[in-house]
Formats: structure tokens, sequence, C-alpha cells
């Protein structure tokens, strides 16, 4: 098994750039998510006055008209889509010979849903009262929120750059932000999610994308000395 992973991994051709920026990022939204786990935790009344004050915002908005539209919003922004999304942009990346691209999103939808999972069972925070449709475990995080970040996250940084043209991928990076904002309203405003719930989603799933990038390179310059040293 170790020998066939090594070999795997030695047809590998480096996915991410060093960048010393990277270390400082990951640092930012660790310290950024866990106050703001913390403060979630202890009832904090900053936060419960921001969402509560978001809640009656988006409560003004209910009407049949904007529920069916948030609710296919919803949908399309689902944990299950999501990972549909990214089994096939997998697909595509593996079928264009990016195996290692490939490969690096599986595990990335794997340990993340895992990290999700985790954080929810720990923090149990339950969900928002008057529930537009039925949602059923803890609040904090949100996976649609998370998933979806995820989602966007991998095709900015591993598709997008196959795209030639400069305005063409910031008028697509606009445009998949705009949408993580949608979904992320409509999980609030379907009462599925406190407002914070869905920013410390999206700080959550940008720290475990920052943090698997640093433990790629990591690893990929540990295996790349040592097929130097046994060469």
């Amino acid at each position: 098994m170790c020998t066939f992973i090594f070999l795997i991994q030695r047809s590998f051709i480096l996915i991410f750039k060093p960048n010393n920026h990277r270390k400082w990022l990951s640092l930012i939204y660790v310290v950024i998510f866990f106050l703001l786990e913390i403060m979630i935790v202890s009832n904090n009344s900053f936060i419960l006055g921001f969402d509560h004050s978001i809640q009656n915002i988006l409560g003004s908005m209910v009407s049949p008209t904007n529920t069916k539209l948030f609710s296919t919003i919803t949908f399309l922004g689902s944990p299950i889509m999501d990972v549909i999304y990214l089994l096939l942009i997998m697909f595509i990346l593996f079928k264009r010979g990016k195996k290692d691209s490939s490969l690096w999103i599986g595990f990335i939808l794997i340990s993340g849903n895992v990290i999700a999972f985790l954080v929810k069972m720990t923090v149990r925070r339950q969900r928002p009262l008057g529930k537009i449709i039925p949602a059923s475990g803890y609040s904090f995080p949100s996976g649609h929120v998370f998933g979806t970040t995820l989602v966007i996250l991998a095709l900015i940084f591993l598709v997008l750059p196959t795209i030639k043209k400069v305005s063409t991928r910031k008028t697509i990076t606009g445009l998949l932000i705009i949408w993580l904002i949608i979904v992320a309203i409509s999980r609030v405003y379907l009462r599925g999610h406190f407002p914070s719930d869905v920013i410390g989603s999206a700080l959550l799933a940008g720290t475990w994308w920052e943090c698997c990038e640093l433990l790629y390179l990591r690893y990929y310059d540990s295996i790349a000395h040592l097929i130097d040293h046994k060469d």
C-alpha cells in the first residue's frame, strides 16, 4: 500500500506554488473562526444582536415567491449537490490528465466533511425557531455554505486557471462569490441557520482549504526529498 501511494505521489506535479503569505492567511482564518465559535458558544450579546438584526431584516422579506426562490437556491447549494459538483470537477480534471488535482479535491471533500461534522457535534448549537422549511441537526456550521465554499475554492484555484482570458476568470470569480452570498442568505431567510452560522461556515471552509494547502506543500516537499535521496 505504501509503495502504491509512493508511486502515485511520484507522478504528481506541484498543484500549489509555495507562498509566504499562506501561513499568515491560515493563522488569520483560524483565529477569527475560533473567536467567532467562542462567542457563539458563550452566547455573546454582540453575536446575538447581530443575528437577530439580520433575521429581522430577512423576516420582513418573507413571501410565497421569495420562499419558493430561496428554497430552490438552498437545494442547489445543499450538501448532496455540493458533493455532486465536486465529484464532477474531479471527473473533469481526471479526464484532462490532472490526476493530482482530482485526488486533491477528493481529499478536501472527505476531510472537510469530517471537520465540519466534528465542529457541529462540539458546538451543538440549536437551529433558529420558526423554520420555514424542515431542517434537522445542529446549526453551526452550515453544511450548505461550507460545501458551497469548497466548491467555489476548487473552481477558482483548480479550474479557472485553465482559462487564458483574465477578464473571463475575474467575471466567473465574481459570479461564484455572488452565488456563495446568495446561498448563505437563503439559509438565513429559511431560518435554517443564524447569520453567524453561515459566516463561520465560510471561514471554516477557507481555514481548512488553506491548512490543507500547507499540508500538501509540506508532504510534497518530503516526498520529493525522499525521491531525490533514493535517486
